[in-house]
């Protein structure tokens, strides 16, 4: 009986520890859609030095931007998927549409200084299942949010070279519930035999970016953000047992830190014409950096009479994933208006051992489209990006603790509104002249 009662706590400990860490559910959490120009071009951006939001991917962007730019982001998400198990009965997700905003300001001081300040979403979102589907042991409903404040400067540039730095204080909260795996309730007793687990903290990173003009036509640009460790030192661990089970489940709390990958960022624009730029970038996100799960737990797990298990420890063997990208900018009418396509390759760097309905990670493609215009230093974009994953078939042999078919398609639309003031070129300062 005790290695029955042990099973669920410790699983719903190590579920815990998953979702608390981006990096475990991998590229599914993994934000980059935060602007409509960006997501048309697949925010292939690293070299753009166009608009506000270049400054996420590469902080030197803003030596190559003049005057005054803000500009306010929001992108909806609307999930489609499901999970049909080896007998062909299939459950569709019931996540709801999310939104998440983003702010971006960007300001050319003179000519060797520029300033930025930030706000933007890199991890996040949640996913939702019926309350009674069969993969409720392993997840109903799980929801991550981050806050990420990342003020930055760049000098630059001086023979084509701008360098940038930035500084990012990251605000992390988690949510998760799931069913537990106990038996049927003594009748009478219609507790749910479920537990709810959340915790939230403050990490700590950097930014830098590099930038090389070497002709009109032509710029290179290369960007890390560092790895953030988020560090939970007061999650709760709620649990709503039926009174059999009560005792052996008391509320707690928990401690318990990750560390989020470091991403390197590499891309190219060409300028073949002065109203049409090409993007190519390459991301390498270090997912290999989460290896090991540790979780502390203040009242610990029974073992026996005398004895009980404090920490829980998990071994995992994620790899570090490649993201491609390609981007495309057209100005036209006087430069008033522009048309952007993209498309994005995402690496899967999840293991099927690891793969479970908290977010199903798989390889996905990503093509991409926006339209915006700008009058009088007011601009408006929108964008869309579906985001096709391929079909995830895991099996118990694999090492997966829910045999089955994984599919998804995600719908990501972005609407921009910002304004731009100053400078040489007022309506758009991205192309060199």
């Amino acid at each position: 009986m005790k290695t029955r009662i042990l099973h669920p706590v410790a699983a719903a400990a190590l579920v815990a520890i998953l979702f608390a860490a981006p990096g475990a559910r991998a590229n599914g959490f993994f934000i980059q859609e935060m602007s409509a120009a960006g997501l048309g071009q697949a925010m292939a951006l690293v070299a753009e030095g166009g608009r506000p939001t270049s400054q996420y991917q590469n902080v030197a962007n803003l030596s190559f931007m003049e005057g005054l730019w803000l500009e306010a982001s929001a992108t909806t998400y609307f999930f489609d998927g499901g999970f049909r198990n080896p007998q062909g009965q299939y459950t569709a997700s019931t996540t709801p549409a999310q939104v998440v905003p983003s702010f971006f300001a960007s300001y050319r001081v003179n000519d060797w200084l520029a300033v930025g300040l930030a706000e933007f979403t890199a991890f996040g979102l949640s996913m939702e299942w019926p309350e009674n589907w069969e993969g409720r042991h392993l997840a109903i409903r799980s929801g991550l949010q981050t806050f990420t404040i990342n003020p930055n400067i760049s000098i630059g540039p001086f023979k084509g070279f701008a360098v940038g730095v930035g500084f990012n204080a990251m605000y992390g909260s988690f949510s998760i519930k799931r069913a537990l795996t106990l038996g049927a309730n003594p009748l009478g007793d219609a507790a749910p035999n479920t537990v709810e687990l959340a915790a939230s903290a403050w990490g700590f990173g950097g930014n830098v970016g590099l930038m090389y003009q070497p002709a009109d036509w032509v710029r290179i640009g290369l960007a890390y953000r560092s790895g953030i460790k988020i560090a939970a030192k007061n999650g709760k661990m709620d649990y709503d047992v039926n009174q059999v089970f009560a005792s052996r489940f008391p509320d707690q709390n928990f401690k318990a830190s990750i560390s989020l990958p470091h991403v390197v960022m590499g891309g190219v624009r060409f300028w073949p014409r002065k109203d049409l730029s090409l993007e190519v970038d390459v991301q390498w996100v270090q997912w290999s950096s989460y290896d090991e799960l540790r979780f502390d737990l203040s009242k610990g797990l029974e073992l026996g009479p005398t004895a009980r298990q404090m920490s829980l420890i998990e071994k995992k063997d994620y790899h570090d994933a490649i993201q491609l990208r390609i981007g495309m900018e057209y100005k036209f009418f006087r430069d008033m208006l522009a048309l952007r396509l993209g498309f994005l390759w995402d690496q899967n760097p999840v293991p099927d051992k690891s793969v479970d309905p908290m977010l199903p990670d798989t390889e996905r493609l990503m093509p991409c489209i926006s339209f915006g215009g700008i009058w009088k230093g007011i601009y408006l974009d929108v964008g869309y990006m579906p985001v096709f994953g391929l079909k995830r078939k895991v099996t118990l042999e694999d090492g997966a603790p829910m045999a089955g078919t994984y599919t998804s398609v995600t719908h990501d639309l972005t609407l921009t509104l910002g304004y731009h003031w100053g400078g040489p070129k007022k309506q758009q300062a991205a192309a060199p002249q």
